[in-house]
Formats: structure tokens, sequence, C-alpha cells
């Protein structure tokens, strides 16, 4: 699917037969992926309602699995027809910020679906250097949600561990996509007491299907969890999330803002006097990766996923629009 600039606005088309012919590798560590399965994200609409821009035509999806396709002449660690997980950026590791293992700030990097063309097709072009491995039987459905929205999760997870000893309250704003996935992330790598939050009694059951071990209204938040979290992963990102999520910290613990559209409003006496962490997550690295999907290889994460067939790529972003459905939408060519 192209994204096209049409009198109407932003709308996607489906590829022509000559637009579907498959592509050849541009380079000698260059992969072609025939894709499996890309997810349908918020950044998709976003870009659609032109709060992110890019250039027009252009392929969304920035989540990504497939089946190695071709390879270019230097590629030696994955061959054709291996299953594969994309890395959602495309870099040559040589900058400072790569070699550090933080792919998301290597200058120059490309990010397929944003700044150049992504999944939503039947093939993608990356590099050797974006690949993880899958086994033959693994669920590239599911695991194509990992590469941004478990990522993201994973990460801030991740970050939010690091102060939840046994018994401490965790509490995850929003069971969407990210959300569903981060109670069992959490579940999985700490001790601590998850509460899930979401105005969607679906979404509430969902998250306690997931582990979680107690789950509320955004009106229900302050009176179930008053003043004692430890950390607040906020996957909504408006001013109310982000202005409960602060009234419910309690000394010395940590927000964590994933969802992006709101602001953050508090004074700094609030923040110095609480000693409030207050701080954002972007996406995962490369590593972070690879130890979310041995988690969800060996079943402690499991996604839930909508799928959809790659022609109906539209509706799949209405539906997600209107939060017509809990979990992960993918689109399957």
């Amino acid at each position: 699917m192209v994204m096209t600039d049409q009198p109407d606005g932003l709308t996607l088309q489906p590829l022509s037969p000559q637009e579907r012919d498959q592509p050849e590798p541009a380079g000698p560590f260059d992969v072609v992926v025939r894709i499996a399965a890309a997810g349908v994200c918020r950044s998709d609409l976003h870009i659609l309602m032109g709060e992110l821009p890019v250039r027009v035509p252009h392929v969304l999806g920035h989540e990504n699995s497939g089946w190695v396709h071709a390879v270019g002449p230097m590629v030696s660690t994955v061959e054709v027809g291996q299953a594969v997980l994309c890395y959602p950026f495309v870099s040559d590791g040589l900058s400072s910020p790569e070699r550090r293992g933080v792919d998301s700030a290597a200058p120059g990097r490309r990010t397929p679906g944003i700044d150049c063309d992504g999944g939503y097709a039947e093939y993608l072009l990356v590099t050797e250097r974006s690949l993880i491995p899958l086994p033959d039987d693994a669920d590239l459905a599911a695991m194509a949600t990992l590469t941004d929205a478990g990522l993201a999760a994973y990460r801030a997870c991740r970050k939010a561990a690091t102060a939840l000893e046994p018994g401490c309250l965790a509490v995850v704003l929003g069971v969407g996509g990210l959300g569903h996935l981060a109670v069992q992330i959490l579940r999985s790598t700490t001790a601590a007491r998850v509460l899930a939050v979401d105005t969607r009694a679906e979404a509430r059951d969902l998250a306690m299907s997931c582990g979680a071990h107690h789950a509320c209204s955004s009106g229900e938040l302050a009176a179930t969890a008053g003043s004692e979290a430890t950390a607040v992963i906020d996957f909504v990102g408006s001013d109310e999330s982000a202005s409960s999520a602060l009234s419910i910290l309690g000394f010395g613990g940590s927000y964590f803002a994933v969802g992006v559209g709101g602001s953050i409003s508090s004074s700094i006496l609030q923040v110095v006097a609480n000693e409030t962490r207050i701080e954002g997550v972007y996406v995962g690295t490369y590593p972070e990766l690879v130890e979310l999907t041995q988690l969800t290889l060996r079943g402690d994460v499991r996604p839930v996923v909508v799928p959809y067939p790659l022609s109906d790529a539209n509706q799949a972003l209405r539906d997600l629009a209107a939060g017509a459905f809990v979990g992960r939408a993918v689109l399957i060519p």
C-alpha cells in the first residue's frame, strides 16, 4: 500500500502489479524481506494526519516480520527462506551512538515506514544488520508487533524495573497495543504489583488476562492507587494522563512517558519535594529487541494480534483511530 496525496487528503492506495515487482538488493549487505506481517501503529495515523511530515508517495509500516527473499553478496548471517524480525532502524553501525548500542540516535539512520518506504507492501529492503533470525515455527504476525510496540514497552519496563522492588506498585496507563505487552513484561521481569488503567472495560479485561493484579478506569485511579506508585508508564500521553500519573507517584517515584499528544505540567517545587523522576521513552535497542524476542518465544509475552488483509489497510487504520479493537492490528499481505 502506498500513501498518496489526493485532493481529499492523504489516503492509501494498493500498489499496481508493476510496483509489486520483486526488488533487487541495492548493495552488498542489503536484504530483501518478503513481508509476513506489518504492525499498524498510531504513528501511521500521525503521518496520515500530517503531524509527522513525509514525502509522498510513501509506503507506511515500521513493524515488520517476514522471510528473507534475496541477499546481497556480502550477507553472511541470514539466508534465503529464513524467518526474520526487522529491527526498526537501518544504519551502518559506525557512529558513536551506534557503537554504544543506541541505534535510535544514529545520525543518518533510516526508519522504514517513517522516512523511507516500509512494510505495508509485499517486500521490504533492509540491511543484514537490522535483522533478527527467528525459528521456522515462530508466529510472525505476533512477532511483528515486538519491533515498535513491544520494544518501546520493553524499554520503559526495563527502566522502571530498576526501582521496582518486590511488592512495589507499577501502574500502566492505557492497555492498547503497547500497554497489554507492558503488563506482561512487568509480570515476567519484576515482582511488582501491576495496576492497569483504561477507560474501556474490554481493555481492562485484556489487562487482567495478561496478568495484571488489578485494573480500573481512569476515574478510579486516584482512589485505587493513592499516592504510592513507584513507577507509572504512560502509553496515553495526554494532559490528563500525565497529571494523573504525577499525582499518584510516591516519594522518589518515576513517570515514564511513552505516548505522545499532551504536555506535562508540574511545579518545580513538587518535583523537587517528591524527588520525582520524569523520563521520556522512545524505542529500544537491538539487544533489547533480542531480549524481548526470547521472552516471547518462550511464552512469557504473548502479543494479542488483530489481523487484517493488506488490502484492508485503510479499515485497520480507521478502526485503530476509533478504538474499535484491543491488542495490536497487523496487516497480512
